[in-house]
């Protein structure tokens, strides 16, 4: 422990005297899916008929060789929470994304993150599991863990995705994409897509260090690094060695760290959901509260109320569906009261419309993302609007 607080009292008197520098992805505190977004959003770009980016990351950078035909880069977080699902006529294309690395691969019961994702659209959109292809976008470069690939019934899809699987670091294989390939190729007068790139480039050298005006940071840092593990410049099969080894040691702390504050996490929102059902029990006596709390191997929880419009049955609901994430979201949905959604009334669909929970999916009949300091307030908001149609 020693090492680290020496260095990062190194790393802090550094970083202080580092001259003046903005970046609005940085203040904005970009989190996955907000890099999914922008990712997405890049892939979407079309110019005089293709789609230049997409292209050439599917069979320049991936070699999958596929006709780039009439490509659908769908909502990010949608398809079964799938970080961008990308749609053609012969073909889908999942990218995991694990830009920030802080959330480990979402293994449970009902299988690996990837094997879910895999079956989703082979069950859910009737495509074969041939049409069917995976990017993976760590930090850096690794691949996911073999239970990753393993359903429910512990069968693995590993060994059937040897060539429709690519593993790319953001920072050894998408940033220096952009910097490299894409950049210099786009026209200056495509102004605001020259800004949006140099500034997301920009970002991901400021995640890995590696700005101009971080040079002499780096060197302060590397140079006791050197010093504190006795590393010779002349013996670089020894220095690497060390390192490794130092490298194993940081690793296996940094695994028991992600371990114990996705415990943590996994606490709070528990807790913040229980004061939810207290008020709610609080602010509506005469409705049925219903909810699911966490379960071993399960990411999901959720609580709300039963409700019933012109004869039909609905939940009013807060979810979050990864702990890690923080994904909180509020809407109303079939959850806890029937297998199959109705035909929506016209009172069901005003208070749709009112609230803007315009997302319907599989058991939604329409959602919408919050936060958590707002989401019982839009939850009780949302049931006040229901009220008033029953």
């Amino acid at each position: 422990m020693k090492f680290l607080v020496e260095f990062r009292k190194i790393y802090d008197k550094e970083k202080a005297d580092l001259p003046y520098h903005i970046n609005l992805i940085d203040e904005l505190h970009a989190d996955e899916n907000a890099h999914s977004r922008i990712f997405a959003k890049l892939l979407r770009y079309k110019e005089k008929g293709r789609y230049p980016f997409l292209e050439k990351l599917l069979n320049n950078v991936c070699d999958f060789n596929l006709s780039i035909e009439k490509p659908k880069v769908k909502k990010v977080d949608s398809c079964g929470r799938i970080d961008i699902p990308i749609f053609d006529k012969k073909y889908v294309v999942i990218i995991e994304n694990k830009v920030t690395d802080k959330a480990p691969d979402q293994n449970g019961e009902k299988g690996g993150q990837l094997a879910r994702y895999i079956e989703t659209i082979k069950d859910s959109y009737d495509r074969d599991i041939e049409e069917i292809f995976v990017i993976y976008t760590p930090k850096y470069t690794r691949e996911p863990s073999d239970d990753c690939w393993k359903n429910k019934d512990n069968f693995s899809y590993k060994e059937g995705f040897n060539f429709r699987f690519h593993s790319l670091s953001y920072r050894d294989c998408i940033y220096p994409w952009f910097k490299n390939k894409i950049l210099p190729n786009i026209g200056s007068k495509d102004i605001y897509l020259r800004s949006a790139v140099e500034q997301y480039i920009d970002h991901l050298e400021g995640i890995f260090s590696i700005r101009t005006i971080d040079k002499k940071m780096n060197m302060k840092l590397q140079e006791f690094v050197k010093k504190e593990l006795k590393l010779q410049d002349d013996r670089p099969e020894e220095a690497a060695e060390i390192l490794s080894e130092k490298e194993m040691e940081l690793n296996s702390a940094i695994s028991q760290i992600q371990q114990l504050k996705s415990k943590y996490q996994k606490q709070i929102i528990s807790n913040n959901f229980e004061k939810c059902e207290k008020l709610l029990v609080i602010d509506f006596p005469t409705f049925k509260i219903v909810g699911d709390k966490f379960k071993l191997d399960k990411n999901c929880i959720n609580v709300g109320v039963k409700f019933s419009i012109e004869n039909q049955d609905f939940a009013a609901v807060i979810e979050c569906n990864d702990f890690n994430k923080r994904n909180i979201y509020f809407g109303i949905g079939r959850h806890f009261v029937g297998k199959a959604k109705h035909e929506v009334s016209g009172s069901m669909r005003k208070i749709l419309n009112d609230s803007e929970l315009v997302k319907p999916e599989d058991y939604w009949y329409g959602w919408k993302y919050t936060s958590f300091e707002n989401a019982y307030m839009r939850l009780k908001n949302l049931i006040g609007k229901i009220e008033t149609q029953m």
